[in-house]
């Protein structure tokens, strides 16, 4: 299960919730109708709207601000089967961590531990075999392949980088 969103506050006495979302925005909520908490409770999102970087759901069976208000900081999660397909040579943040970075030649560095968004471009946060913690940008010039099968990323970096 991929962590999708947390429920922070209600939204009216209609029984709406507001929620951060950690998604692509429409095309996540055109997909995916289902979302699950933590225990694998299904939660079926009938309605959907973004407001100010957040997205207002109306849930099944939340009618009203009470029952709303005892979903606050609920953890909500998709399958990751259901998630929608991304393009050929585009990555959930999910798929990146934990995959070795490896120079061309084919010398370990270490491994992704976090992607940082960021306004120019992602970073990944690779740490190195020795601890360090080094940020490259996910750009073409640094990442030249992502091979998920093999859960490898390989990577070009400028001298001085690693």
């Amino acid at each position: 299960m991929i962590y999708v969103m947390q429920i922070v506050n209600t939204h009216g006495i209609r029984g709406e919730v507001k929620a951060l979302h950690f998604t692509d925005g429409e095309v996540f909520f055109k997909k995916v109708k289902t979302v699950y908490k933590k225990d694998n409770t299904p939660v079926k999102i009938l309605s959907h709207r973004f407001q100010k970087g957040a997205v207002l759901l109306k849930l099944e069976g939340v009618d009203d601000v009470d029952t709303a208000e005892k979903l606050k900081f609920t953890e909500l999660f998709a399958k990751e089967e259901d998630l929608p397909r991304l393009p050929k040579g585009e990555y959930y943040f999910f798929q990146l961590i934990g995959l070795n970075a490896v120079m061309l030649d084919g010398e370990e560095i270490g491994k992704v531990t976090d992607v940082i968004e960021n306004n120019a471009s992602n970073l990944l946060e690779i740490t190195k075999n020795d601890g360090e913690k080094v940020l490259v940008p996910n750009i073409p010039v640094f990442v030249d392949k992502v091979d998920l099968d093999d859960g490898k990323i390989y990577i070009t970096p400028i001298e001085g980088l690693i």
